[in-house]
């Protein structure tokens, strides 16, 4: 394998920054991430912005304060980063609605089904009023 020269080094990573900043004028990405009130916000560099709550989040549900606010970027700005406790996310993960595991995001979705309000409880009345739920058909 031949050895490349200093020139050609060089002549390549400035290929790989051209096309990076390539990527980042049409790719969104984050360049910027805070902890604030019980929440992670994420800043994209097309102004949008991401925020999740804390509790929503399997793998930092539990950690305090303190260390919540130590969240970084990775460098790509593809991901989160906690140092303690060695914590990675995955920013499309998160976009995606993944916060955890399958239990996880079973227990998530119970709470929902369980929230009462009073649009809720209407929408109850209202289907109980054309004859309530439809019953389920088997199919024999």
């Amino acid at each position: 394998m031949a050895q490349l020269s200093d020139q050609q080094i060089e002549a390549q990573i400035d290929a790989a920054i051209a096309r990076s900043a390539e990527i980042d004028a049409v790719e969104p990405r984050a360049n910027r991430v805070i902890f604030d009130d019980g929440k992670i916000i994420i800043y994209f560099n097309n102004g949008a912005t991401f925020s999740f709550l804390i509790e929503s989040v399997e793998a930092i549900a539990a950690l305090p304060a303190e260390t919540l606010a130590t969240v970084e970027l990775t460098p790509s700005g593809k991901g989160l980063r906690w140092d303690e406790p060695d914590i990675d996310l995955s920013i499309q993960g998160l976009l995606l609605g993944i916060f955890g595991s399958n239990v996880w995001m079973q227990q998530i979705a119970a709470k929902g089904g369980q929230s009462t309000s009073e649009k809720k409880r209407a929408a109850s009345r209202a289907n109980g009023k054309k004859g309530g739920r439809p019953r389920k058909v088997s199919s024999k």
